[in-house]
């Protein structure tokens, strides 16, 4: 059974038990000696168990018995949630359940019958979900479940006048190696009578034993297993039909076709084009099945979880809330002149969408707040050349003649606001574009690489001039220019790697063409292509071989372990799906992830370049690169943000968190304030927990004291901060894409149960003095402007007022008290999860 399993979920050594998502077009006759409960969560599928056909549907509820020959097909997509129990398991809560049948189908019960089925579905659902936030103490709740789940069985279901048809051990050895020689071998020619012989039989008596205990016969399981190994090959390579037949055992394509068509009512041929065009953009390569969340991407256990009787875990929990707190001590000494001193690089990039957007007034409202609050050095956006902002043109000689207008106020308005660019040199002016370009974005952008290179290098000569002209050298010295936006990846670059490298040369010598001191880098590469493929490694050997050397090395960070596939034709709907792209990319279980991806950057750039390693940027990154995500506008930001720059403290040149505010044009505008856009303020102007959790890391002194698990502590003249976060990643099932548990009110059943945390800091070699202790909360009573609205009643839409009492009554708690310290203080916090506070002790 293993080897059709869509996704084992690992139960840990205390769970003697197997629970995994099942998805696929047939599953050959098969048995095991567990009791397999099976829940249909989409789609429907036929079971047939020995002479017996059954049909089931959408929460669907069915039981295998243990040893009971059982096969799967299905015509359509399905999920199913399958639980296996062990009858040695079994065995140790109920010495006679092996002689015990079960005859549990919710299919073929009446409408009154369902409630004890219902039974059943509530405790899966309280399994799933015990195992998905894995609170203290789960496996014990999940066993308690287990022994209610035996109890249910045999008082509802089981059957007092029918023992369970059993093969005795001889015959079931029989069959164990009949079918192990057959799936060892499928690839080859089978000889039935070859295989009578090794089992001293005549060949009708092995094919009349095989026919009454497989409840098929021998050719047509040989089949099955064929086309269930031809399938995947037939979806995931590029191998032709007639070599995928070869190489499943099929004796010509002929029969393969035969063969195929009787299961799939479809040649392989234009089942293999309807799986390619029906794919959505972003593949799983690495799963060898399709992704059971193409069906409902968003809501694939919503048919289980309605059973429980409250989503929230703690409601459904016997553990005590209260005794659910995680205590941590340490003693610190906060001499001065063991501290080092901080650049806090990640205050040195914000980002905004798109060049054009920086001249909407609103836009600039939330710069300027940012600014007076934060303090960023750089600004980084896209469309610099895109034809909204009027820059490129030609006479009617064909010359190249730039506009300037729009590109100066823009520039005007960065550098009155305390700004420089980190100018992303893109996309095409459609003037340049050629035929092979296409557009992104609901605002659109075309990309693909020029049809004149020349024309494009001189209208990017053209427009550096012009800045040095309007600015001064010394001035645009300090800027960055970086080449494209994720080459790598189709939707941003639909040509060759080859013409990527053309584009980013000849651009490189252009820019130095005019003054060697200008910086220029690249390529923008997205944290999956690093950590998956040799693309970055190839692109820095490729371009310093033909004597350019990039001044810095750009990357993105969205926590995403499946690669993508950058040859992939990506149809994106910007209007009504703005989270297509990210439906089918399983987001990362590593809370580290975004420290593991800067190593093997710095590693990568290393090895590439030697010694001589230039800077190192991250020009974007998030949690997610879905601009609906609901999560970003709760406190798990504020969390996120602040452990990642904490952790990885100066660890780059620069973070350019993506993005400074939801109003950007890359998607059409949702209607809705708190869509779950990327942004650390609204489209209206309000602050989220993200842009707190940024305010706070700004107060952050430049000499770095210590740091711990939760914690990091600097100093100042003003006297030391502390900064500690509670963080509490996203489960199992959210990782996965599945928003059951999330709607637009409720947003924090998404996440891992870790409780709350008492932090208490003894700080000792303290200057003696009186202080003011200034304590900073972000949490969903304080700084949250997302619960706020939820406690008014989520009203929608916002009108002036409430708009106005969001921005000034969600602001983070502040409190104050005066001690007076000889040299040591003890410093006691309690945070909950997804909780931020900075304390301040400020010496009088």
């Amino acid at each position: 059974m293993q080897s059709y399993t869509y996704e084992n979920i690992e139960m840990d050594d205390h769970l003697p038990v197997h629970m995994f998502l099942h998805s696929t077009h047939q599953v050959p006759n098969h048995w095991h000696d567990s009791i397999e409960i099976l829940f249909v969560l989409k789609g429907k599928l036929e079971l047939f168990t020995k002479d017996r056909f059954r049909e089931l549907n959408e929460e669907d509820l069915f039981l295998i018995n243990a040893n009971e020959i059982h096969a799967i097909k299905a015509e359509e997509n399905n999920l199913v949630l399958a639980l296996q129990i062990p009858v040695s398991y079994l065995l140790l809560i109920e010495p006679q359940i092996e002689r015990m049948l079960f005859d549990c189908n919710s299919a073929a019960a009446s409408y009154e019958e369902q409630s004890k089925f219902d039974e059943l579905r509530t405790l899966l659902a309280e399994m799933m979900l015990l195992h998905n936030k894995r609170p203290q103490g789960y496996h014990l709740r999940i066993q308690s479940c287990l022994l209610n789940l035996t109890y249910l069985l045999m008082q509802g279901f089981r059957e007092q006048d029918q023992s369970p048809e059993k093969h005795d051990d001889k015959h079931r050895e029989r069959l164990l190696r009949i079918t192990s020689y057959v799936k060892e071998n499928y690839n080859r020619a089978i000889n039935i009578q070859q295989l009578a012989l090794q089992e001293y039989l005549t060949v009708p008596y092995l094919s009349r034993f095989f026919k009454e205990y497989m409840g098929t016969s021998f050719t047509k399981y040989v089949n099955a297993v064929r086309l269930d190994k031809a399938v995947k090959d037939l979806t995931l390579t590029n191998l032709s039909i007639t070599q995928i037949a070869h190489d499943h055992g099929f004796p010509n394509l002929k029969s393969f076709n035969a063969v195929f068509k009787e299961f799939y009512r479809q040649t392989p041929g234009e089942y293999r084009k309807t799986v390619l065009d029906g794919r959505s953009s972003f593949q799983k390569s690495s799963v060898a099945q399709f992704n059971y969340f193409d069906m409902n991407p968003t809501q694939a256990f919503e048919s289980l979880f309605k059973y429980l009787p409250n989503k929230n875990l703690s409601a459904t929990s016997n553990l005590p809330v209260a005794l659910h707190i995680h205590k941590q001590t340490h003693e610190i000494s906060v001499k001065s002149n063991q501290s080092k001193e901080l650049a806090h690089t990640w205050k040195k990039l914000m980002t905004v969408g798109k060049a054009k957007e920086v001249l909407f007034a609103e836009v600039q409202r939330h710069i300027k707040q940012m600014q007076q609050e934060i303090g960023f050095q750089y600004i980084r956006f896209h469309g610099i050349f895109d034809d909204e902002m009027m820059i490129y043109g030609e006479n009617e000689r064909g010359e190249v003649s730039l506009n300037f207008a729009y590109s100066d106020s823009l520039f005007d308005f960065l550098l009155c606001s305390g700004l420089k660019p980190f100018l992303e040199l893109s996309f095409l002016p459609r003037q340049l574009a050629g035929e092979g370009a296409t557009s992104v974005f609901y605002k659109k952008s075309l990309v693909g690489s020029p049809k004149d290179l020349g024309k494009w290098n001189q209208m990017i000569h053209q427009f550096i001039t012009h800045y040095i002209h309007r600015y001064g050298i010394h001035e645009v010295r300090q800027w960055y220019f970086e080449v494209w936006n994720e080459p790598e990846i189709h939707i941003f670059w639909p040509d060759t790697y080859e013409a990527y490298c053309e584009l980013f040369i000849s651009t490189f010598q252009t820019i130095k063409s005019i003054d060697s001191e200008l910086r220029v880098g690249g390529p923008g590469v997205l944290s999956l292509t690093l950590m998956q493929s040799d693309w970055l490694t190839r692109f820095m050997n490729d371009v310093c071989r033909r004597g350019v050397k990039p001044d810095f090395i750009s990357f993105h960070s969205y926590p995403y372990d499946e690669s993508l596939r950058s040859t992939q034709v990506i149809q994106v709907d910007y209007e009504e799906n703005p989270d297509v792209w990210f439906q089918t990319i399983e987001l990362s279980a590593d809370t580290e992830y975004l420290s593991r991806v800067i190593i093997k950057l710095k590693k990568t750039v290393s090895e590439a370049m030697g010694s001589d390693v230039p800077e190192l940027h991250m020009t974007e990154w998030n949690a997610t690169g879905s601009h609906r995500d609901l999560v970003n506008d709760t406190c798990f930001k504020a969390a996120y943000i602040v452990k990642n720059v904490l952790k990885n403290m100066d660890g780059l040149h620069s973070f350019g968190y993506w993005t400074a505010t939801d109003l950007l044009e890359e998607f059409k505008m949702s209607s809705e304030t708190f869509h779950g856009g990327l942004g650390l303020m609204t489209y209206n102007g309000i602050p989220k927990p993200s842009f707190y959790a940024f305010k706070l890391l700004a107060k952050l002194g430049r000499q770095f004291i210590h740091q711990g698990k939760g914690y990091y502590i600097t100093s100042s003249d003003m006297g030391l901060q502390v900064l500690m976060y509670a963080y509490a990643h996203i489960d199992s099932l959210y990782q996965k894409g599945d928003a059951s548990l999330i709607n637009r009110t409720n947003r924090y059943d998404v996440f891992e149960e870790v409780g709350d945390i008492e932090l208490t800091l003894e700080l000792t070699d303290i200057h003696p003095g009186s202080y003011t202790i200034k304590r900073h909360t972000i949490n969903r009573r304080n700084g949250s402007v997302f619960d706020l609205w939820v406690r008014m009643g989520a009203p929608h839409p916002i009108d002036a007022d409430t708009l106005n009492y969001l921005k000034q009554a969600s602001c983070p708690q502040l409190t104050f008290e005066q001690v007076e310290i000889t040299s040591t203080y003890s410093l006691i916090s309690k945070l909950s999860p997804h909780e931020v506070q900075l304390v301040e002790l400020m010496r009088l």
